[in-house]
């Protein structure tokens, strides 16, 4: 009886461990998502970008309303994924603060801080909730 609670425990720590090793902390769920969008997103056009799983619903809708004004006032070439007209393909993320429900990061790119990422984790899954330009 006790080598089967022993196996039991020992089997339920060995699940947990490697859930939480399969997780993507909130700097990688951030850092993949920037690599993403500076290699292939930011040719899709938006309609693509804000389908991906790792926003927010809430901030899918706010890019949406974004740029769905952008088309009809008919302006262009401000991406507020990136803060920016311009971009590189190097970026670096600085943590901020980390809690274990909030993540922020700055964005730096160009060799200067041009946003702030804030992530959130919604049943343990962190994405991307807003990203805001500094003034």
């Amino acid at each position: 009886m006790k080598s089967i609670l022993f196996f039991l425990i020992f089997f339920m720590g060995i699940s947990l461990h490697s859930l939480n090793a399969q997780t993507p902390s909130a700097g990688q769920v951030a850092n993949d998502f920037y690599k993403w969008y500076l290699t292939k997103g930011v040719n899709l056009g938006w309609r693509q970008v804000v389908k991906r799983s790792d926003l927010t619903p809430g901030f899918q809708k706010r890019l949406t309303v974004f740029f769905q004004k952008m088309e009809k006032d008919n302006e262009g070439g401000y991406d507020p994924i990136l803060q920016a007209q311009d971009f590189e393909e190097k970026f670096s993320l600085k943590p901020v603060l980390k809690t274990p429900t909030k993540a922020t990061f700055d964005f730096w790119m160009f060799g200067q801080k041009v946003a702030l990422v804030t992530l959130v984790n919604n049943n343990n899954k962190w994405l991307i909730d807003a990203i805001q330009g500094l003034e």
